[in-house]
């Protein structure tokens, strides 16, 4: 936990690095790709994207996200889009 909290805040520029939305973006978003800053979309592409990504996750064997996890990364999407 210690690693993450490091690379949150050294190897990143997003906001809110300490909240559970940037926490979980970065588990399971960043893992794959590197982690875009979500000012960089508006919500309702980031709900595109996370629609997509879900299907990605199943098909590659990948645990898709819980509907508590959507909406925790959706709250901190939504905070912080463009």
């Amino acid at each position: 936990m210690l690693a993450l909290g490091v690379w949150l805040s050294a190897c990143t520029r997003l906001p809110e690095p300490e909240s559970a939305g940037a926490k979980l973006y970065v588990e399971r978003c960043a893992v794959c790709h590197r982690a875009y800053n979500p000012g960089t979309m508006t919500i309702e592409m980031w709900k595109l994207v996370l629609d997509r990504m879900q299907g990605v996750m199943s098909r590659n064997g990948l645990r898709p996200l819980s509907p508590e996890e959507t909406s925790v990364l959706l709250d901190y999407l939504r905070r912080n889009s463009g």
